[in-house]
């Protein structure tokens, strides 16, 4: 998931929360991270850990295009083209982890989350934020466009030019997680310290102006700047809603 480029110079919502739970050693670690702006920041993080000899930040992502950008803008940080199932790390490598809106995204989301186990340090972080299986989830703008056209699709509904709409269409859910899920997933080798609840119902409708943005731009809207957009999201994602809520986050500790 792409950091959008109106947190390049400020953090807000969940980015500026997971930031602040970060610890003071480094290296550092970005499952997913997309088009690299949330990774600098992390560099920068790391950079400024004292007495710690490893100071960096590492992102990975399978997005080789988006990573091509971050490479050019970023040039100090390093970034490799992968999934979250194989890390290319060894045992015990990064004193925190960041994952954030990315674990819904994978292949294999438990895969995801034993690879980062095996790479965190003993006494290391994940820091974790994820959509929240919350009052308003079925609002989930990505699922409902996708189930749109797959009922589009079902309804073979024929293209004035021959074929069918969204004939070879397909899709995977943008999932939900509930805080026994994501605290099941991790086991025993983990110990939650912080869970935070974020947002309701703006969070979804807002992100879906954005969508809505996308379907008619030839970009995707995290590289335009909607500061107003996603300033109001922000201030629906500092409200906390507890089990309600659309957003949650994490942070745990590896035993």
């Amino acid at each position: 998931m792409s950091t959008p480029v109106t947190y390049r110079d400020a953090l807000m919502d969940r980015y500026a929360l997971l930031y602040s739970w970060l610890p003071d050693d480094g290296p550092l670690l970005d499952v997913g991270c997309g088009n690299g702006i949330y990774t600098s920041w992390l560099s920068k993080r790391a950079a400024q850990a004292p007495l710690e000899p490893n100071r960096f930040a590492v992102g990975i992502d399978h997005n080789r295009k988006n990573l091509r950008w971050a490479k050019s803008e970023f040039p100090a940080t390093r970034f490799v083209a992968i999934g979250g199932e194989t890390l290319p790390f060894k045992d015990d490598s990064f004193a925190a982890v960041m994952c954030t809106e990315v674990l819904e995204h994978t292949r294999d989301d438990r895969a995801t989350l034993n690879e980062i186990a095996r790479v965190t340090k003993p006494g290391g972080h994940l820091i974790l934020s994820t959509p929240h299986a919350g009052l308003f989830a079925g609002l989930d703008p990505d699922n409902v466009a996708n189930r749109l056209f797959d009922t589009v699709r079902r309804l073979r509904v024929p293209k004035p030019g021959g074929g069918r709409f969204y004939e070879s269409f397909s899709y995977n859910i943008h999932r939900h997680y509930t805080e026994r899920q994501l605290r099941s997933m991790l086991g025993k080798s983990w110990h939650v310290e912080q869970v935070t609840f974020g947002g309701l119902l703006a969070y979804p409708l807002l992100y879906g102006v954005e969508n809505l943005i996308d379907a008619f731009s030839k970009e995707r809207s995290y590289w335009r700047d909607y500061k107003l957009l996603r300033t109001l999201r922000a201030r629906d994602f500092d409200l906390n809603f507890g089990k309600l809520s659309y957003n949650i986050a994490l942070r745990a500790r590896k035993l």
